[in-house]
Formats: C-alpha cells, structure tokens, sequence
C-alpha cells in the first residue's frame, strides 16, 4: 500500500484528502477495478473526529477499497464550504481512476454525524441548481455511487451542527433548516444507501435516520438499515480500536462489512 496526502482547494480554503491506496492482492476480483471510499468524519462541523478517520479507511482498504479521508472545512466555515470540498474530492478521485485503478462506477461515501449530514448533502444536492455557479465541468464527475450513513445526522434534531454549519445562532433561519433538513431534499438521483444507527443514541436521535429511510422508500431507492438496541453516538467501529470502553465488541461492530456487501451488490 502506498499512502499520500493532497489538498482539496475551494476558494482560499484548503482542506487535507489522505489516500490509502493498497497493492491488492494478485488474484483477488477486484485488482484492476476496486471500489473506492471517501470517508468523512463527524464532529458537529466544529471539528473532524479522528477515531472516525483512519481507522475507518483501514478497515475498508482490509475489504478490497482504495480509501480517502477528506478532513473538510469546519466552524467558522460556513455552508456550502464542507460540501463543496467533499464533491470536489469526489471529482478528485474520479480523475485518478486509472492511476488508483478504481472502478469509476463505484466511488462511494461514507460518513459520522455531522459527516453523515455531509455524505448525504453530496448524495442529495450533487445536482442541486444550487450549485450551479459554483461546480465546473459535467455534474455526473461529482456523483457518488453509493452512501454509507453512520449515525447521521439529517434535520435539526440535532441543532447544534446546524448552528456551526450556518455559521452561528443567528443565521439558523426556518427556510435554511429547511433546504438542509436532507431527507425533503432525497429524489430519484439519490444514491444507494446503507444506513445505521444505534437506538439509544442520546446525541442524534435515532429518528434522523428513520426519516431519512422513509423518503428513500418513497423515491424508489435501494437501501439497507441496521438499527442497533445499543451503543450509543459516537462508537466508530464498535471495538476497542476506536472506543476504550470497547473492549467486547458493540452489536454493530460488523457494519462496515454488511455495508461493504449492501454496495457491492449495486
């Protein structure tokens, strides 16, 4: 595995994209045409939580993925800043397809929290007229194939991203909250979703996912959900990689294995 760091530049920002991409093993089925995952860390878009990094990617580089970390712009950054970078990574990725040797047709996103916000933000608003004078070249380079959902946070049940995505108290308007409440903004172009989440999660309630579940269904898209009776927010891999009170695995700790299998399938 080789590993490099580049920077993702929106404007006078620049936001640290680490690559980890494997050697592969010589016969395995995808050594010319991996999949690949771009990773986003939660932190209430005030910072970006490393235990929802590194050890993130590894595990999907151990399942066969070239895997990206973006380290997007946070507090005082302000909407559309983080989303813009993370669809520029995407972009970045799409364009080193034949260097990485990734599969163009399976670049997928995955993300905690408030980076769940933002993964589903790029797989809903992607080709949002929005953004219209703010992307160049062809919309489709920044589409995501696929959207991994850990805990996420989705609509203001969790106020606090809102508050430092906004730029403070101050700029929470109704018509914001609104636009960026993700599961009114899901259509026929949303992505595949795995999404999962633990119910006695007192930080994001487990309602932002279900909700976010509920309009998949309504547009027809293929998803899967995994709702765990515990674990509460912020468990990362669910083992004592991540966590110190892990030290028997959490319920959840296969997901990213059922994700990696929910979107190999599509």
């Amino acid at each position: 595995m080789f590993f490099l760091k580049t920077e993702i530049k929106i404007g006078s920002a620049s936001a640290p994209l680490r690559c980890y991409i494997p050697d592969g093993a010589p016969h395995g089925l995808y050594l010319n045409n991996r999949p690949a995952m771009i990773v986003f860390p939660g932190g209430s878009y005030a910072q970006t939580y490393e235990g929802e990094a590194e050890p993130i990617a590894l595990e999907y580089v151990a399942s066969g993925f070239c895997a990206f970390v973006l380290n997007y712009s946070v507090k005082p950054a302000v909407f559309p800043q983080a989303l813009l970078e993370a669809l520029t990574a995407i972009r970045f990725v799409r364009e080193h397809v034949e260097e990485y040797r990734i599969d163009p047709d399976r670049i997928f996103v995955c993300g905690f929290s408030a980076g769940g916000h933002l993964a589903a933000s790029v797989g809903t608003l992607w080709n949002h007229s929005c953004l219209d004078d703010l992307l160049e070249g062809e919309r489709r380079l920044y589409r995501p194939n696929g959207l991994v959902l850990s805990y996420p946070v989705i609509n203001p049940l969790h106020r606090g991203s809102f508050v430092n995505l906004l730029g403070g108290e101050e700029n929470v308007t109704p018509e914001k909250m609104d636009f960026l409440s993700l599961e009114k903004r899901v259509s026929e172009d949303t992505p595949p979703t795995f999404i999962w989440h633990n119910a006695d999660d007192s930080c994001v309630p487990v309602e932002s996912a279900l909700v976010f579940g509920v309009a998949l269904t309504r547009n027809h898209i293929p998803f899967e959900m995994r709702i765990w009776e515990n674990g509460g927010h912020g468990c990362c891999l669910g083992n004592y990689v991540t966590k110190e009170v892990h030290k028997e695995p959490l319920s959840c700790n296969g997901w990213v294995r059922e994700s990696v299998n929910f979107l190999l399938k599509h």
